[in-house]
């Protein structure tokens, strides 16, 4: 089974044995409770999530208080891919998009995708055009999609040229 990672627990929340988990993954219904998590890709007897104030909350059956709680600070929590491929129609991950070869809407290549920064709001695209690396915000009005696998950009932003 493969597996996308999705949080990180920091600590325990309670006496119960819930974790608080810092999302790893903007997609906060991943943790609403209807999808099946795992700790470090093991089964983890998942119990019930939630995600509020911009962490998510989790029980598992594994973790049946706080002291059990401690020895999982740090760890990695995962969704399955056929999970998380069901949930993001429209979203994708950082590894599928490095490496991804950009067109323009007439087909002309742009460039090739090299990595994915994140200061805060919008994810930025490090896009390699020749020797030359450009940061371009990856949003809707930008770039289109085709198959959840090819990328166009668009040449017009807000009436301004998008550098390319």
């Amino acid at each position: 089974m493969e597996f996308v990672c999705v949080g990180k627990i920091i600590k325990p929340q309670g006496i119960k044995g819930e974790v608080k988990i810092t999302p790893l993954i903007d997609i906060p219904a991943i943790f609403n409770g209807k999808h099946r998590l795992y700790i470090e890709k093991k089964e983890s007897g998942f119990v019930r999530s939630s995600f509020r104030l911009g962490y998510a909350y989790a029980q598992f059956e594994t973790i049946p208080d706080r002291t059990v709680a401690e020895k999982f600070r740090n760890q990695k929590v995962f969704i399955s891919r056929e999970d998380f491929d069901a949930l993001a129609e429209d979203d994708f991950l950082i590894e599928e998009l490095i490496g991804t070869i950009i067109y323009d809407e007439n087909g002309a290549y742009v460039g090739q995708i090299m990595d994915v920064e994140n200061y805060g709001f919008d994810d930025i695209l490090i896009i390699k055009e020749d020797e030359h690396l450009y940061e371009v915000p990856f949003k809707k009005a930008i770039f289109k999609t085709n198959n959840k696998s090819l990328y166009v950009i668009r040449a017009e932003y807000d009436g301004a040229k998008v550098e390319n």
